[in-house]
């Protein structure tokens, strides 16, 4: 049986069709995540509150990520992200980025990254031995990486969101992150990584980052 919690969802405001060339949100979850789970659906529903059509997108087999499939959905799923803003949670971060990267037609209004990285642990300049290489299992995924600084013009408004004490990406990899995009990171103290589990059904911050891009 499809369990649909796992399935991409489309929330419209009412008299707001989808993909009508106003602005709109895409949200794009990480590592064995779906879009009924954590905070998306509390994130939707303020947005589409707020006015905005909103996107949560799907990416299959989320415990086993495979960057072609991850790719292929997003684009499928929401479509051309020219215009859009996106908010992305951990992996799901480095999926926009590398998105991004391979589509050099398209260009955002405003990119929202929770707890996200986009370097693998070797790359790392600074932290432990213990930090730099907590995320190397996701070293196949994400492969010769991505040019995160060339893609800065094309980003729109950008707010990257951390925790004080995230215990699966290291606070030093979302440090690095906003440094190459130029822009000093939000912390929520004791957020951990943002998941159900540590707590986590709403991000006010995202929801704020995100609005203040879609109403620019």
């Amino acid at each position: 049986m499809n369990d649909m919690r796992h399935d991409p969802v489309t929330d419209l405001p009412d008299g707001v069709p989808a993909f009508s060339g106003g602005p709109r949100a895409v949200i794009v979850h990480g590592f064995n995540g779906y879009p009924a789970k954590h905070w998306f659906p509390w994130l939707a529903g303020e947005l589409v509150g707020a006015g905005f059509p909103v996107t949560r997108v799907a990416l299959p087999e989320p415990s086993r990520p495979d960057p072609r499939a991850w790719a292929a959905a997003l684009a499928e799923q929401a479509g051309s992200l020219d215009g859009a803003v996106v908010v992305a949670h951990s992996l799901g971060c480095f999926t926009t980025l590398r998105h991004l990267a391979d589509n050099p037609d398209q260009a955002l209004a405003g990119l929202v990254l929770v707890a996200g990285f986009d370097l693998k642990g070797d790359e790392l300049e600074r932290g432990t031995a213990e930090e730099r290489g907590a995320l190397s299992q996701l070293d196949p995924f994400l492969g010769d990486g991505v040019d995160t600084p060339a893609l800065v013009p094309r980003l729109g408004k950008v707010t990257v969101i951390m925790s004080d004490d995230d215990h699966i990406v290291p606070r030093v990899f979302s440090e690095a992150l906003a440094e190459r995009l130029g822009v000093d990171p939000v912390v929520v103290p004791g957020a951990k990584h943002f998941l159900y589990s540590d707590g986590v059904t709403e991000v006010p911050a995202a929801r704020d980052a995100a609005l203040a891009a879609l109403e620019a």
